[in-house]
């Protein structure tokens, strides 16, 4: 049942910071992503959700900071910035709770993490340019180097999920 709550818990976060960025209300998502977050770690407080958390935290400043100094992607509601906007940062904590949780089932191997990552990571950023919260200007190498990075992030992940976290893992989805 956690698994259910942790899925639509995200999906509403995810939803939040890209609707709210599109509209010109990215504080909207940053506060839900931040619910989302927080209310995980009062749930699940476990020293493995909180290195996660700023794990992504960490990885989602590198990842689209380096996406936005290269030009692969411009953010609604940056202000100008020539960095990856806060609501961004709320998503990437937002996602690190699920890992453990209701995406443990692609995060158990490194091989099927890195190929969720290479398919997902960019649809994601797809979608969130089809609904206005960001612009992939050259999506010819947009997408590739979305498909590498996410590759990469979600293979860091997955490791961080073995061999130790697993069991403990396990026995909070029965």
């Amino acid at each position: 049942m956690f698994n259910l709550y942790n899925f639509v818990a995200y999906q509403i976060a995810w939803f939040a910071a890209i609707l709210g960025a599109a509209h010109g209300h990215a504080w909207a998502g940053i506060a839900v992503a931040l619910l989302v977050t927080g209310a995980h770690l009062w749930l699940r407080a476990q020293a493995l959700e909180f290195r996660l958390v700023i794990a992504a935290a960490f990885m989602g400043i590198v990842v689209d900071n380096l996406l936005v100094a290269t030009s692969q992607v411009r953010f609604a509601s940056a202000g100008g910035l020539p960095f990856a906007p806060l609501w961004m940062l709320g998503l990437w904590i937002a996602f690190a709770t699920t890992l453990n949780h209701s995406m443990l089932w692609l995060m158990r191997r490194p091989w099927t993490a890195a190929l969720g990552g290479a398919i997902f990571g960019p649809l994601a950023y797809l979608a969130g340019e089809k609904l206005g919260a960001l612009t992939l200007p050259t999506p010819v190498t947009s997408l590739p180097l979305l498909a590498v990075l996410w590759t990469a992030v979600m293979v860091v992940f997955s490791l961080m999920l073995r061999p130790a976290a697993l069991p403990a893992a396990r026995s909070m989805t029965t």
